[in-house]
């Protein structure tokens, strides 16, 4: 394991600040989590390794340029509103602008813009 400077781990640190949401990617180790489980992140340390409470429960560190995650811009918020839209039956999920429609008319703002900004990603969380 290579050490990182100072400057690296504070940009490792702008770039995932705590709380903010993760998807592995890939980890090499045993005891990782199935590739695609979603994470939050809790900090990153001295040596840049990002520390993850992971949502099945495990608390397995990913190490800086070693392991990939990426970023995710959806929480917890966006997928109960995202779940709620679905159960109307009122739309094909895959219609994204109808979908935005009847998220305005519950007044889930959070989920049109999400849609708005992250269409990408909206159609991944549809493949959950």
């Amino acid at each position: 394991m290579k050490f990182l400077s100072r400057e690296i781990v504070e940009e490792i640190r702008k770039r995932y600040p705590k709380g903010s949401r993760v998807a592995l990617v890939f980890m090499d180790d045993t005891q990782a989590p199935p590739v695609g489980t979603l994470g939050t992140i809790l900090g990153v340390d001295d040596i840049g390794s990002l520390m993850v409470e992971w949502d099945n429960g495990s608390h397995l560190n990913v190490i800086y340029g070693e392991d990939k995650v990426r970023i995710v811009h959806y929480n917890k918020t966006i997928q109960f509103q995202f779940e709620e839209v679905r159960t109307t039956g009122l739309v094909n999920m895959l219609d994204y602008t109808g979908v935005q429609r009847i998220a305005m008319i519950l007044g889930y703002s959070e989920l049109v813009e999400f849609i708005k900004n992250y269409r990408k990603e909206y159609f991944d969380l549809l493949g959950k």
